[in-house]
This record gives structure tokens, sequence and C-alpha cells, in this order.
């Protein structure tokens, strides 16, 4: 199973967004999103909601 920070990668990914745009619309800062990406922590819950809101992903695939 992929980890966390792979799925959201696959996801800026997929809508072709680069890392400062795609923080932006999910409403965290770039250097938070590498840290995401690189698996150094776990999104946060608000983090998740903006994922699944503008991208329309399942939160069951993040956990």
């Amino acid at each position: 199973m992929d980890s966390i920070g792979a799925r959201i990668k696959y996801i800026r990914k997929l809508h072709e967004l680069n890392q400062v745009s795609f923080a932006q619309a999910i409403g965290i800062s770039q250097g938070t999103l590498s840290e995401l990406e690189s698996n150094k922590f776990s999104p946060s819950v608000e983090t998740l909601i903006q994922l699944h809101q503008k991208f329309e992903v399942d939160y069951i695939g993040f956990y």
C-alpha cells in the first residue's frame, strides 16, 4: 500500500499541478506540502477535508 505522502503526490501529479499551486488550492504552504509528500508527518483533518472538497478524494484512501 502506498504511503499517505505518495497518495497526495499522485493526486497533485494527476491534476498536473506544481507544489505551489496544489498547496494553495488546499490551504497549506508549499513547505508543508513538501513535508507531507515526504511523509515527515500526516495531514491534518482540515487538509484531508480540503483534498476531499477540491479534488473529490475519498477519505478512506488515506487511512
